[in-house]
């Protein structure tokens, strides 16, 4: 039996390789073939960021539910609003409680109900070669008007100034001065303040 084992394993060993070395390639097995990873997959390097959270889209409420919505009073601006027409050109607009040597003294957009005048003052320039009228509105809250004054300006004059006035500015509230051309356009407008009596 030893003398079997000892011929017969090196013949063995010897068709083994030989079968072995007749394939040009070793063919790879079903098993290597399918351990095989398959394409790899890009991963980032970057560390891992928290998803941002996604804000809630309110839904615009109805014309019915606007109208119910309680209103937000923004702050009030007092600058005047100016336009020129034909030449005129409105350079300054202020409201104050007295006109001194051509000047508003004290020019203020909040005046009491105690105040005995309200005054709008302006400062003109007509570079045209007509004379031109404006008109001075005073109005007040629920559009009450005072005023229609008639403001002439000359032909020709880089700087002009001018006022109108009124009694009547004694309901608390938001009044506001208006300067119309004769045609109606707005040439000029300008916010105040009654205050109410405390």
């Amino acid at each position: 039996m030893k003398i079997k084992s000892r011929v017969i394993t090196p013949i063995m060993l010897v068709l083994l390789t030989a079968v072995g070395c007749n394939e040009a390639t070793p063919s790879t097995s079903d098993v290597i073939e399918r351990a095989t990873s398959p394409k790899p997959t890009l991963t980032s390097t970057a560390p891992p960021t928290a998803p941002k959270p996604v804000e809630a889209k309110q839904a615009e409420p109805s014309i019915l539910e606007a109208e119910k919505l309680p209103v937000v009073e923004t702050e009030r601006s007092f600058a005047p609003e100016l336009e020129s027409m034909d030449g005129l050109t409105i350079r300054r607009l202020v409201t104050a409680s007295e006109i001194e040597h051509r000047e508003p003294v004290a020019a203020s957009s909040v005046f009491g109900r105690h105040e005995e005048r309200v005054y709008a003052f302006l400062e003109v320039s007509n570079e045209s070669e007509d004379d031109m009228t404006l008109l001075v509105h005073f109005i007040g809250p629920g559009e009450q008007v005072s005023g229609g004054i008639e403001l002439n300006i000359p032909p020709a004059v880089p700087r002009w100034r001018t006022w109108a006035l009124t009694r009547h500015a004694k309901q608390a509230g938001l009044w506001r001065v208006e300067v119309r051309s004769p045609d109606g356009d707005l040439l000029g407008a300008l916010p105040f303040e009654v205050e109410a009596d405390h």
